[in-house]
């Protein structure tokens, strides 16, 4: 689309002075049906620029406010484009691999909001909202995703049964659910030890809270009355007065032991694995296969997702820069089976946990070498990253989400993806 410069919306201006009153009103009120279309609400609107929309649809035809009118209104069909386009040439039939991106709510909502949507316009099927206490609420924040977008599916990843009492999560997941008209997803685990330690809450048999939570959830959903009596979870007739538009709403399990990648493999709709190499999933798929056998299951029924440490830039060394603190702190929580799994050295990451613990964090960053950042991210050039995609497809991944830090810079790193990752994987 070509670019709207000053110089040109005076030019439009004066020939909209020459054009008879029917004409002028007719392309008035094309541009006004634009800017008061829902797309426009959808798109991420700077404080001037609706400012000068107002002003248009109040009729005051300043050469500034028809300006940036305009420019909202090339974004806006430019956007439509886009989604047309993908809707034609990357139809989820025809993608090798479903792809999702993880966006962290630390930044604010209207960032959020509007890197979910670019990424929808650029081929993505899920975006992930963490949940975390010291960051924006994942549900505020993915019901206004919701509003902005249209196909792609919204996901909770992950929250836990802890901090957060099942009735709540089952009520917001189902009201994410309505609002969405059906997308919503569950990502759910047993949560992390230190930040429960922090909360004063203690991680109490993990695999079998994480267990009945899911039980407790579907049932709840179900519309009825629920009575559950378990070890960790306890329900006497509890109900919610609404039932979500999808008959049942997919849970993914976070799983990262043998006993919770088993449980994902026998009651999940999908697993999600902090892991971003191959041996990590050829690790994984044992278990998890184990899992769905004992309950008659397929693998190919559940979704086993690849939720990475991502970072790609245009340049090998910068990608990777940006993905050392990310690789630190993974290295730093990884028990010695798992570097031992990848040959890294132990001695080294205990160093790592040991500065951060200290809260040396720059030099615990210095010992991240080219093998920590190989086991623990997915990062490179455009084309090394897709290399690397390929290698976890073989090795059972049906879903790929692009995690922090995703690049040295989250634009470039946006454009990079949709523009030349995403489409290598259409059929």
């Amino acid at each position: 689309m070509a670019e709207i410069t000053r110089n040109g919306v005076e030019k439009m201006l004066k020939r909209l002075e020459k054009f008879g009153k029917e004409a002028k009103d007719e392309l008035l009120d094309d541009i006004l049906a634009i800017l008061t279309s829902e797309e426009v609400e959808k798109a991420a609107l700077t404080p001037r620029e609706r400012a000068d929309i107002m002003a248009l649809i109040k009729g005051r035809y300043t050469p500034q406010a028809f300006f940036n009118a305009l420019q909202v209104v090339a974004r806006v069909l430019e956007d439509q484009r886009k989604a047309l386009a993908r809707r034609e040439v990357l139809k989820p039939a025809e993608r090798r691999v479903k792809f999702g991106v993880e966006l962290v709510p630390s930044m604010s909502l209207d960032k959020v909001v509007d890197y979910a949507r670019r990424f929808e316009l650029g081929g993505a099927d899920f975006v992930w909202i963490t949940d975390h206490y010291t960051n924006r609420d994942p549900y505020v924040t993915l019901s206004l995703i919701a509003r902005a977008t249209d196909f792609i599916n919204l996901g909770v990843g992950v929250t836990n049964p802890y901090t957060r009492h099942i009735a709540s999560t089952a009520s917001a997941v189902a009201s994410l659910d309505e609002i969405s008209e059906g997308r919503a997803a569950l990502g759910l685990g047993p949560g992390d030890r230190s930040t429960l330690a922090a909360l004063n809450i203690e991680l109490e048999k993990p695999l079998t809270r994480v267990k009945e939570t899911v039980l407790a959830l579907r049932a709840l959903w179900s519309g009825e009355a629920v009575k559950f009596d378990g070890e960790t979870v306890r329900l006497e007739g509890a109900r919610l007065g609404f039932r979500p538009p999808k008959e049942m709403i997919p849970i993914y399990i976070g799983a990262q032991g043998p006993k919770m990648l088993r449980l994902a493999g026998e009651i999940g709709d999908g697993v999600l694995i902090n892991a971003s190499n191959e041996k990590d999933f050829d690790f994984a798929s044992k278990s998890i296969k184990s899992g769905a056998e004992a309950a008659n299951r397929k693998l190919s029924d559940i979704d086993i997702v690849a939720y990475t440490c991502f970072s790609v830039a245009e340049s090998e060394l910068d990608a990777k820069k940006a993905a050392t603190p990310v690789v630190a702190f993974i290295a730093a929580g990884s028990p010695e089976n798992v570097l031992e799994r990848h040959g890294l050295d132990i001695e080294k990451a205990n160093k790592m946990k040991d500065l951060i613990s200290k809260g040396k964090i720059p030099d615990a960053f210095a010992l991240v070498d080219d093998d920590f950042i190989e086991a623990f991210s997915v990062s490179g050039t455009p084309e090394q990253c897709i290399s690397k995609i390929e290698n976890l497809l073989k090795a059972g991944v049906t879903q790929f989400v692009f995690g922090s830090p995703l690049g040295k810079k989250k634009k470039e790193a946006l454009q990079l993806i949709t523009e030349k990752i995403i489409p290598a994987f259409s059929a």
